[in-house]
């Protein structure tokens, strides 16, 4: 019998474009080829990035984390999911939009409390980009945002390298990643998915990336020899944080 805890991970991060939603589709993949039930949450339901890549794959939710002043309203809809997906016996990722961190941070106590009490391991990854700004909104998360109600030992830091090198990112060099780290915080390195028209080309196709990665209508030879390393390096990155 298999008692291994149910888990949600949480894709967060520093408003766009560091990399949240190929961060929460790694971790998507990572279940599928393991053959782990999981639920996907579409964090803006405007925007269904993940939910149009998984429609088939995975069962799909969508509950909008954005919406700064009626937070309730979003975290009472995200229980009622929660409590579903527990009772289906189904690991849980979220997608979170930009800036969703004024609605999620706000009440991230409850949230704390709806993951424990339906029985998951909360478990949060934050893209981080390369500026200070980008260090700054984590710090503001550790203190007192949904970083700070996390086990120490399952907060992470993911360093998304199509931004640059991972030692020229701010983090790498704050006074503050020394403690984060001794108090058990992990730390990844998304690795960037080149050249550029491979990159575009497996972003602009539907469908799970250990199906693309065997797809010979969508890509060469060469494409998927080189998407299949991609796709290796960046799954072992992100199961190093579950």
């Amino acid at each position: 019998m298999n008692t291994e805890r149910l888990k949600i991970f949480i894709s967060h991060g520093d408003k766009g474009g560091t990399g949240k939603s190929m961060a929460a589709a790694i971790t998507l993949d990572h279940f599928l080829v393991t053959g782990t039930p999981v639920l996907l949450v579409e964090g803006d339901a405007g925007i269904p990035d993940l939910a149009l890549r998984f429609r088939g794959a995975v069962p799909l939710a969508a509950v909008n984390l954005n919406r700064a002043g009626d937070a309730e309203t979003s975290f009472n809809k995200l229980g009622n999911i929660l409590e579903g997906a527990a009772g289906e016996g189904q690991h849980v990722v979220v997608n979170m939009p930009a800036g969703a961190g004024d609605t999620i941070d706000e009440l991230a106590p409850v949230l704390a409390e709806i993951v424990s009490a339906v029985g998951y391991d909360l478990i949060v990854s934050f893209s981080i980009g390369p500026h200070r700004t980008s260090t700054d909104a984590l710090l503001k998360s550790l203190d007192r945002g949904l970083m700070s109600v996390v086990d120490p030992t399952r907060r992470s830091v993911l360093l998304p390298l199509f931004l640059g090198q991972a030692i020229a990112f701010d983090w790498a060099k704050a006074s503050e990643r020394a403690g984060f780290l001794d108090a058990g915080g992990r730390e990844a390195s998304v690795p960037a998915l080149r050249p550029d028209d491979l990159r575009d080309k497996i972003l602009a196709a539907p469908g799970a990336f250990s199906v693309l990665a065997g797809d010979k209508d969508t890509l060469t030879l060469t494409e998927r020899a080189l998407f299949r390393r991609w796709l290796t390096l960046a799954t072992e990155a992100v199961a190093s944080i579950l």
